[in-house]
């Protein structure tokens, strides 16, 4: 019994590391919303030095950042050139994103910090490698939300996502996440209550571990393994295994 509480203890302790990395991870404070339409998702090939532009409307102030979804095939990485512009044409950021072969649909952030921008932003996305694989951005028909359109395809949106507020834990972000999840299908119990429900399910969660008994060569330690690990005397002798002593 000691050693099932022994690898209960490393599970939980284990368990508590992750929360902690994923809680004091830095994030930004929010996310666009509604920015892109994952049903109507289509690839954008990009081509070496081919470039494409795209205006993206601001749903606040602070803008600190710029999500990129990307797919790239093959065993190389790829680089593209990218450009944040204000509505003056002021550049708020330009730098050269190195982008990681992936088969999933993987984003690139970008982040742009301090510089203030208003309105909108002009993003100009440009491949400048050839030693990559092929590259494709994600893109959806400008007629499904109305949104801007590239400059050189009139009728494709890009698929691009904001991000607002300087980068801080993740923690720091809890309370507006939980705000989102309560607006989509009320009711929902405030803040503190949810927070407290899911630390005792987990709770209740690990004691259902000690209760059973993880430690299979310790049936004493769990009245359920006991009883399925009855010893073969109990067996009636026409059910027994004349193979067995």
């Amino acid at each position: 019994m000691t050693r099932c509480r022994a690898i209960v203890a490393v599970e939980a302790l284990a368990l508590l590391g992750i929360m902690v990395w994923a809680l004091a991870r830095p994030v930004t404070a929010a996310r666009g919303q509604d920015e892109i339409d994952y049903r109507h998702l289509q690839p954008l090939p990009l081509g070496a030095q081919q470039a494409v532009t795209q205006e993206v409307p601001l749903q606040q102030e602070q803008l600190s950042g710029i999500a990129l979804p990307y797919q790239l095939q093959g065993s190389r990485p790829a680089r593209i050139r990218v450009l944040v512009t204000d509505t003056s044409g002021l550049a708020l950021v330009q730098v050269v994103q190195q982008l990681q072969p992936s088969r999933v649909l993987e984003f690139a952030t970008v982040r742009v910090e301090g510089r203030q921008a208003t309105g909108s932003v002009t993003v100009a996305i440009q491949r400048v490698d050839d030693l990559g694989g092929p590259l494709t951005l994600a893109a959806f028909p400008t007629g499904t939300t109305g949104r801007p359109s590239m400059l050189e395809q009139p009728d494709t949106t890009l698929a691009l996502q904001t991000l607002y507020g300087a980068w801080r834990p993740a923690v720091v972000k809890a309370p507006l996440y939980a705000d989102r999840v309560a607006s989509l299908a009320p009711p929902w119990f405030p803040l503190p209550v949810d927070l407290v429900l899911v630390a005792l399910f987990l709770m209740l969660g690990v004691d259902l571990l000690v209760l059973i008994g993880i430690d299979r060569g310790d049936p004493e330690g769990s009245p359920i393994m006991a009883r399925e690990l009855a010893p073969t005397d109990a067996i009636p002798d026409r059910d027994r295994d004349p193979r067995l002593p």
